[in-house]
This record gives C-alpha cells, structure tokens and sequence, in this order.
C-alpha cells in the first residue's frame, strides 16, 4: 500500500476525465466547466463553527480531499498531503448571510452561488480542489452548497461526503482503518488475465469504428465551437406497475429500457443499425471500501444492434444481453481504444476520437449510501437549481473538425423514478422545436415499449 507521501498517478476512470479536460482547453484544463456541485436545504439550526469542524475532520479523513496535482501535464500524478500536516491549506468554508433580505429574494440568491460554485476554478496545483458554502437564510434554515472538481469525486462520492459530514458534526468516530482512493487506483490499473480475450470481443464489436451519426440538425455541427447548454425535459405518461413489470424480467432495469427506447429512436432519426452508447459505470467489484470517496465512475462503451424488424421486446433483451456482455469484458478504456483504433495515442487528447455516439446517464442518487436524513437537529433535503452554461471549446478546428458530428446528437439523462429525465442539447446546433422532436419520440417508443412489447420498432420509432 503506497503512502500518503507517495505520488500517486491517476486512476483509468481519471485519465479519461483528464483528457476531456484538456480537450476542451489544451494546457489550460482548470478552465473547463467540470465540477460536480450539489446543495442541500438544512431545516433546523445549524451551528456553523460546528460545521467547519466537521468539515476539518472530514477532509482529515479523505485522501480526496487533500489532493493536488503535481502539474498540468499529459500524465500528472496526484499528490497527497498528510492529514496531520502543521501547515494545512486552509479549510475552503464559507458563510454567506442572507438574513437580511427579502425571503422572495433568497431563493434566487442561493441560486446564483449554486451556480457559481458549479463555474469554480479550481487551481489543480495548489489546491484545494473543492469549496464549501453555508447559506444563512434563517436562523432556522440554511442551503448547504459543495462543489468539487469531477477530477476528485464523482456525485455519488460527494453524497457520501456529505453524509460523513453530518456524522463528524455529531462526533461520531469514523473506521480506524479504511480504504483510500490510491488503493482503488492500484487495483483499477492492474489488468485481468483475461485481457487479450476481452479486446478481442471489443476489436469485434467496435469494427468498424463508430462514425458520426446522420443526426439533422438545425445549424451545422461544425465551428464556431460553441457549447450553449439547454435541457427539455419529459416524463412517461405509464402507470408505475407497467414499470415494474418490465423490471420483473431478469437483468431488466428502467436505466436499461431507456437505453432501449433511445437507440430504437435514434435508429429512426438517422437511419442507423448500430448505435453505440457512451455511459459511465461505477466500478464497484474495485472498491473494496463502500464508505471510499472519489472519481469510480468508469467510461463504457454499449454496442447496441437496432433491426427494425425486431419487436421492442426483442430488441430490449438485445441491449440487455449486450449490457451483461460489456459488463463481463470491462477494460480500461484507454487500453479499448488503443487495440481498436491503432492511431488513436497520437491523437491526443483522446476526445479527439471518440468512440461512441451518444451519451446515456442513469440518476446519480443512491439510496443506500447517499446524503443523510439529517446534520444534527437540522432535517436534510436537495436544494434543487438550475445550472444554465454557455462556453466556447478552444479546439483546432481544421483538425477537429469532425469532432463537433460526433457530438452533436442530445444526451439523455434519466431521472431518479425512471420515468422521468430530460435531454441536454446543444442550442447552438438544435432549436427547441428540434429538441424536443428528439424528446418525445423518445418518450412515445418508451410508452410504447411499456405497453406493447410484441410492435416492431421499425412502426413507430421515428
């Protein structure tokens, strides 16, 4: 087990987010907008001295918390510093007091600091790579606000924080010994014995490498490479037990059905017979620790197969047994990519061939080990808000002109019901109108997979 003195090198999971940041902003990857930010309503008092020594003995007890890197460059590594140290940083807390304005006014108030810790500049050399903020709204009722470079944690990682924090508050002791995350880093890099055998599967399934899709799209998918974010939202108009029904089936799950019901509409839309579906999996048969915090989440690629002919039953059990497939073969994706595309190491950053056509999100909440009920006297609930972004991609656009394709076709996030969600589209090459066309055909195969699993999606995707 390495020490925390050690330099640590990134994880797979990280080394795919780390050039995604430099993608984005060559030699400048702190600029990007990449930080996973949540905020919490706090009913009740709240002692805010408390606070910031719960917060102290949390980042004590986290590795994550008190890492840096040693520099902006193709493989940084991680440095940690000793929770013991006589010259911590200093704890990035704040207090903001809001009991002197008007109460209608509060709310949009506590939106716009939400929204600018989700655009905080984290310094990844000097740290510290995370901020707290507590929002004094009453003496009775505080909006709790963390935000934290993606690099670090991801969500359900900042959940846990979260729920470490209100069992600090009441001094409760934590583990004496627990797994850090470069324990996950070691095990996350070690391939299995079974290597040669999982990339053949995928030199087979990823051949030939995905192509742009055929996406219509209102304005070119080209420069100016400009990212203005907008959501459409949906929910399914099906009762709960047609839901669970569906989930009866084995390995059946409502992350997947929509997985099957987006690739059957955008087989539709583009006239495609394979999608591939990018997606994030949290590696959990690598973290032998459930309370360890960090970046687990772990790029996968689903080459989902879409004949018309097929009935949405049919094609369902397809995306299932293509998922368990995936699943059974997990490589690190840079090692994917470099045995499936032999160029793909001197196209650095990796972003630059990406390897999938669309992205699919399922809820990052989790019910086990999520935030708590309560910090202290003080009930617990999302502060929800709305994090609106515009910025430009500094890329080289002779170079990368193919990228804006790939990237062009409106991501689905599933909400946390599985009937709910929305998608994340780019204004700057849809219009609402078309965003939505892409919204409900999604909704109505969803309805429609629900009810009549024996229609040929060829009927009613498009």
């Amino acid at each position: 087990m390495s020490r925390p003195s050690d330099p640590v090198p990134l994880s797979p999971q990280q080394e795919w987010l780390w050039e995604s940041l430099r993608f984005m902003h060559p030699g400048e990857p702190g600029r990007t907008k990449s930080n996973v930010c949540l905020a919490y309503t706090l009913r009740g008092p709240v002692d805010a001295d408390r606070l910031e020594r719960a917060l102290n003995t949390v980042r004590r007890r986290h590795d994550t918390l008190r890492t840096t890197l040693d520099e902006i460059s193709d493989a940084p590594r991680q440095e940690i510093q000793d929770p013991w140290d006589a010259q911590p940083q200093p704890l990035p807390f704040a207090m903001v007091d809001l009991s002197g304005v008007p109460h209608q006014e509060q709310h949009r108030l506590c939106e716009l600091i939400a929204n600018g810790e989700c655009d905080r500049v984290f310094d990844y050399v000097q740290g510290p790579l995370w901020h707290a903020t507590l929002v004094r709204r009453t003496p009775r009722e505080h909006v709790l606000v963390f935000s934290v470079s993606h690099l670090m944690l991801d969500a359900p990682s900042v959940q846990l924080v979260i729920r470490h924090l209100a069992e600090a508050y009441e001094e409760l002791p934590p583990p004496e010994r627990q797994d850090q995350y470069r324990d996950f880093v070691r095990r996350a890099r070690e391939l299995p014995k079974a290597a040669e055998t999982h990339l053949d599967y995928w030199r087979r399934v990823l051949t030939p490498l995905p192509a742009p899709l055929d996406v219509p799209t209102d304005y070119p998918a080209a420069p100016p490479p400009v990212f203005l974010r907008e959501t459409e939202p949906f929910s399914v108009r099906a009762p709960t037990a047609e839901l669970a029904d569906l989930r009866g089936q084995a390995g059946v799950t409502p992350y997947l059905i929509h997985v099957a019901a987006y690739t059957a509409a955008l087989a539709g839309i583009c006239g495609a017979r394979r999608i591939v579906v990018g997606s994030s999996l949290t590696r959990l048969e690598l973290k032998a620790d459930l309370n360890a915090v960090g970046h687990f989440a772990d790029l996968v690629l689903l080459p989902v197969e879409v004949s018309p002919e097929h009935t949405f039953g049919e094609h369902l059990e397809r995306v299932r047994d293509t998922v368990l497939d995936v699943y059974d073969h997990l490589l690190p994706y840079r090692v994917i990519a470099e045995a499936v595309d032999p160029g793909f190491t001197a196209r650095r950053p990796w972003p630059a061939r990406a390897l999938y056509h669309v992205w699919v999100r399922g809820s990052v909440h989790s019910t086990d080990l999520g935030p708590p009920k309560r910090l202290g006297e003080a009930e617990v609930s999302p502060f929800s808000f709305a994090h609106e972004t515009c910025y430009s991609i500094d890329l080289d656009a002779d170079r990368y002109a193919h990228v804006y394709g790939q990237n062009a076709v409106p991501t689905l996030y599933i909400g946390p019901t599985g009937l709910d969600g929305e998608m994340t589209y780019n204004r700057a090459v849809f219009t609402p109108p078309s965003a939505r066309r892409f919204t409900d055909t999604h909704r109505r195969n969803l309805e429609r997979l629900l009810r009549e699993r024996e229609t040929p999606i060829g009927e009613v995707r498009a």
